[in-house]
């Protein structure tokens, strides 16, 4: 009865050590498969109704910002602009577009002659960002994400 006794005991202390090292293998994979993922870049970019998801991610890029320039092109042809010099210049918009496919200005980078020949330029912009359609969230793993992007606007006005 003695021996059974300490077979059981020994079962059971083996048994054991047995459960935590599967356990903190587990916890290794998983914390190996977390350091592995690049939380940097997404899988799938913001996108439009008219952009398809199955392009590649630099075409979804492209497709996002061409969606939005053709946004703001449209709503900045509603508007009459004077200018008093040439311009060409490129006015950075830095957005946000939230998990739920809501759009935040971050910032507007101009150079200071787009800010004095069109001092409404932010107002312009917050407008067309506004009157945005919808926008499909950056996905990471399927998963809704937010995602800072930076458009350029490229600007070419002739003086009058």
């Amino acid at each position: 009865m003695k021996r059974f006794g300490v077979l059981f005991c020994c079962l059971l202390f083996i048994s054991c050590n047995w459960l935590v090292s599967k356990k903190e293998v587990k916890e290794d994979l998983i914390q190996k498969e977390l350091d592995a993922i690049n939380w940097n870049d997404v899988d799938r970019y913001p996108l439009f109704e008219d952009c398809d998801e199955t392009l590649s991610r630099e075409q979804q890029k492209h497709c996002f910002q061409n969606g939005f320039n053709k946004h703001f092109l449209n709503s900045l042809q509603l508007e009459t602009l004077v200018v008093h010099q040439n311009l060409n210049d490129t006015i950075k918009v830095h957005l946000l577009i939230g998990k739920q496919g809501d759009v935040t200005i971050l910032q507007i980078k101009k150079s200071k002659d787009i800010a004095q020949q069109i001092p409404e330029i932010d107002t312009l912009i917050a407008h067309s960002v506004e009157t945005l359609p919808k926008v499909y969230p950056a996905l990471k793993r399927n998963i809704p994400v937010n995602m800072k992007i930076q458009l350029p606007i490229i600007l070419k006005a002739g003086a009058f």
